[in-house]
């Protein structure tokens, strides 16, 4: 007889709010996001904002942390060197933007602006194309939030932080070069659009609390109707993307809905749907995994938005509501099983789901230095890589600078792609010369002057402001990265990401070397993704962690290995997927 204990999910559908996790109590308390209510007190939120603003308060309490995600804002203190919040109160300020762009040159001001004036002079690029201010101060945070809403809007949307964290969609990606790419312009972009404005939050809260005059914020909520989301809003954050058949750099397979065009005659009619990935795990829990994307079917183009909000609304009402450790809809897709999840689908929400054999999945790209545009008008764009999405002005280059008077000298377009990284947009034939030698005067280096191993890197902010992150990331992944290149290794072609927690928020588990922290100094490596985001990465050291001190040279022996050890020339990731791990130690000496 099998004894296992089968545990029962709580979700909207067989259990009361008294159990489901005090996250979603707060929520469900929260009348659409404009009260903070612990149980013992209930209090509009803009109260607390007000405190913070004056300098009443330093930061906001938990409960109103856990409402201030929803209106992309982290509460976090700075760590010292062994991960104590010790230093200042500060909070992390994200920034939606649908697809990667297109900002506009008003757009990329008003953003370098805010930069200057209400956080630490940088602006943070992410690995879902969107964009954060770090080192905000609490008296800072509603005038920065009021100066992205109420300025520097295009046709498309409006520079907002809404939904940018939260139980809700997040930042909808989709390949920067989408309409770009001058063999294949798509506009998948609009469908990116269309459903960012199709689940975003619909409450009232956002405007009254950050827009509205001291009258329209403290009174009760304008309106408190969620159509998709409902009171509780969704178990978890939600994501998706669009990738393009020439580009997989949005990571299609690691995205909760993900989608790859099926194109006829240069039109994409049809649209491929995975769905149920996700990378992030738990400290020491394995129930916790890494999953990629299932293949559905397919569906036409005027379904796409229909389907993500069907799944949307599947996993609002099946996704766990106890557990936040299991509530990603990748877990709930796997518990209801993949038939069921397309039954429903085509019998309850009328997808017309296709059976058909997926298209190929194209490459991760990364589009660094000068390439044609779409459209016959000689323009070009240029994509310059962003050392860990860092944009700032350093004493060595003034690339914040740099990037900001090209951009309003030229009226460009600027994109941030999944790597975090800038293109460019619609520099005509005739200035790139201009460009070239503005980047130079400010010391910007090109494209070709950047080290592969550079240029390919990846990570994510981790320490000192995260407050999940264990480990460094950002400030560390310069160093490993120096140490290879004056090992003479800085030309070898593999990708390197690395995250401070097992979150992986620079997506390591589906790189070709991947480290991510797991405890104090200590960091799992995996490798052998796959460039096409097809493949986990194997875990390197299966019963052990790889101290910090030992980085360094583990990173060394593997590049090494795919220079010298190579002998059939094969992609990095295939070569370390095909080696045995065992071997790889070996040579690794480690």
């Amino acid at each position: 007889m099998n004894n296992e204990k089968i545990t029962i999910p709580i979700t909207l559908l067989n259990a009361d709010i008294a159990k489901m996790s005090e996250k979603d109590q707060l929520k469900a308390r929260s009348q659409g996001l404009f009260y903070i209510d612990d149980g013992e007190r209930k209090k509009p939120f803009a109260a607390e904002l007000d405190a913070l603003t004056t300098g009443e308060i330093k930061t906001i309490s938990g409960a109103a942390d856990a409402i201030a995600k929803h209106f992309g804002i982290y509460k976090q203190r700075e760590r010292n060197a062994s991960g104590g919040k010790t230093g200042d109160y500060i909070f992390m300020v994200r920034v939606k933007n649908p697809g990667g762009g297109e900002l506009t040159a008003t757009q990329w001001t008003g953003l370098d602006q805010a930069a200057e004036r209400f956080a630490d002079k940088t602006l943070r690029l992410t690995s879902r194309e969107g964009i954060q201010y770090h080192f905000v101060y609490g008296c800072n945070l509603a005038p920065l939030i009021g100066h992205l809403n109420t300025k520097f809007r295009d046709q498309s949307y409006r520079l907002t932080t809404l939904g940018a964290c939260g139980d809700v969609n997040r930042n909808t990606m989709c390949s920067p070069i989408d309409d770009l790419d001058p063999d294949l312009p798509l506009d998948s972009l609009s469908l990116a659009h269309a459903i960012e404005r199709e689940l975003a939050p619909r409450s009232s809260a956002y405007a009254q609390i950050f827009l509205s005059d001291d009258e329209g914020r403290t009174v009760a909520p304008l309106n408190v109707e969620e159509p998709i989301y409902g009171v509780q809003y969704l178990p978890r954050k939600f994501k998706v993307g669009i990738a393009h058949p020439h580009d997989n750099s949005i990571d299609l397979l690691t995205q909760d809905v993900g989608f790859l065009p099926v194109v006829n005659d240069k039109l994409a009619k049809h649209y491929d749907l995975y769905t149920g990935g996700g990378l992030g795990t738990t400290y020491n829990l394995p129930e916790t995994k890494q999953l990629l994307g299932i293949y559905l079917g397919r569906v036409p183009r005027e379904q796409v938005v229909d389907t993500v909000r069907a799944i949307a609304i599947l996993q609002k009402e099946q996704g766990e509501r106890k557990n936040r450790r299991q509530a990603r809809w990748k877990y709930t897709l796997r518990r209801l099983g993949v038939d069921l999840v397309k039954a429903t689908l085509c019998e309850r929400f009328g997808i017309q789901l296709i059976e058909a054999e997926p298209l190929p999945i194209p490459e991760v790209r990364y589009h660094h230095g000068w390439h044609p545009e779409a459209g016959g008008r000689h323009c070009f764009y240029y994509g310059l890589p962003v050392e860990s999405g860092r944009l700032q002005n350093t004493t060595a280059a003034h690339m914040r600078t740099a990037i900001r008077k090209i951009v309003e000298q030229l009226d460009l377009g600027v994109r941030i792609t999944p790597n975090q990284d800038l293109l460019l947009c619609h520099i005509p034939a005739n200035r790139r010369e201009w460009v070239e030698q503005l980047l130079k005067e400010y010391g910007v280096n090109r494209p070709n002057d950047i080290s592969n191993l550079r240029k390919l890197a990846m990570a994510c902010p981790a320490k000192p402001t995260c407050g999940l992150a264990m480990t460094e990331a950002e400030r560390i992944l310069p160093y490993y990265i120096r140490e290879l290149e004056e090992a003479g290794l800085g030309e070898v072609d593999v990708i390197i990401r690395m995250a401070g927690c097992p979150n992986v928020c620079s997506r390591s588990p589906t790189a070709e070397i991947g480290i991510y922290g797991y405890g104090k100094n200590n960091y799992v490596i995996q490798v052998g993704g796959a460039r096409d985001g097809t493949r986990l990465a194997k875990i390197l050291y299966t019963h052990e962690h790889a101290p910090g001190e030992q980085i360094v040279s583990i990173l060394k022996g593997l590049v090494q290995a795919i220079r010298d050890n190579n002998p059939d020339g094969l992609p990095a990731g295939e070569f370390l997927h095909r080696t045995p791990v065992e071997q790889l130690r070996q040579l690794v000496g480690i």
